[in-house]
């Protein structure tokens, strides 16, 4: 389990340039990667810093700061090849000579021809690697932060989960002395509708929802096979390692809704009352997988 909020940082020196990478990441519903970056960086390590996070974080608001500084912060490097600029000084110079131009050759002339001025990448390339190193570092850190995170919100969802289990298992124990006890009610009642000292005989309406009063009010068996299977798959889900957040979500509503269903069916205040403290921990679970991936 991880949560969602974390952070990370990397600072690297190398040849007179130093890199910071700031990671941080908040709650979101889905995976949302915002990359803050100097100008001149290419858009393609954009998209390799998101491809490296996606392969790492699954949910949550991903913040990246990236900031280069240093003697030569630039991602190019601007290189003028001097034998060519000299190659074409020369072949214009032949040319205003033949064609007894009076124009001067000039810087402008020169700058104009292919590769007189050309941009080094082996520049950018040892760049772009220093900055992809500094994003893995950051982004380790915040996997760390998660995933030590996440262990706290974990030991307070067992925490619960252990509660709610214990307040089940009361239910499933005072459940048949509770039904036992309402179908005797009933059938009391409908002993004394018949009897012969009876002024007034009972329709058959009445005894017909008495008699569906005496089966299905109370009966709350199959809400708690259901609610312990919810449980038990709770707990499963709190041991896998990728994203559970929507899952552990999901299984809390099939949980609320039997516990709704068991305090609707109850009849007695002891059933009603575990009930309550149910609810109460369901809640408090929810609340800390608001923050879990």
């Amino acid at each position: 389990m991880r949560s969602m909020t974390g952070y990370g940082e990397s600072l690297i020196s190398e040849e007179g340039t130093e890199v910071f990478v700031q990671i941080k990441t908040l709650n979101h519903r889905f995976l949302q990667v915002s990359i803050v970056y100097p100008e001149d960086i290419p858009w393609r390590l954009e998209n390799k810093i998101e491809e490296k996070i996606r392969e790492k974080i699954y949910r949550g608001k991903v913040l990246v700061n990236l900031q280069v500084t240093g003697k030569n912060p630039h991602f190019t490097q601007i290189e003028p090849d001097f034998e060519l600029a000299a190659l074409y000084f020369n072949a214009l110079k032949e040319i205003k000579e033949k064609l007894d131009l009076k124009e001067q050759i000039r810087l402008s002339h020169l700058l104009g021809m292919p590769g007189v001025v050309r941009v080094e990448k082996n520049k950018w390339e040892r760049l772009e690697q220093l900055l992809l190193r500094a994003v893995e570092q950051a982004l380790e850190q915040v996997i760390q932060s998660r995933k030590s995170e996440g262990e706290k919100h974990l030991k307070e969802v067992v925490k619960y989960t252990k509660k709610i289990k214990s307040s089940i298992n009361y239910i499933k124990k005072e459940a048949p002395s509770m039904q036992r006890n309402y179908r005797e009610k009933i059938q009391e009642e409908l002993k004394k509708a018949c009897s012969e000292d009876s002024s007034v005989f009972p329709s058959p309406n009445h005894i017909n929802s008495k008699l569906a009063l005496m089966i299905t009010k109370g009966d709350i068996t199959e809400e708690i096979v259901r609610f312990n299977s919810h449980l038990s798959q709770l707990n499963r889900s709190l041991n896998q390692q990728k994203a559970i957040g929507k899952k552990l979500a999901f299984i809390l509503q099939e949980l609320q809704r039997e516990a709704n269903t068991i305090g609707a069916k109850s009849l007695s205040y002891s059933i009603s009352n575990e009930v309550v403290k149910i609810k109460d921990n369901i809640e408090k679970i929810r609340e800390q997988i608001n923050n879990i991936e």
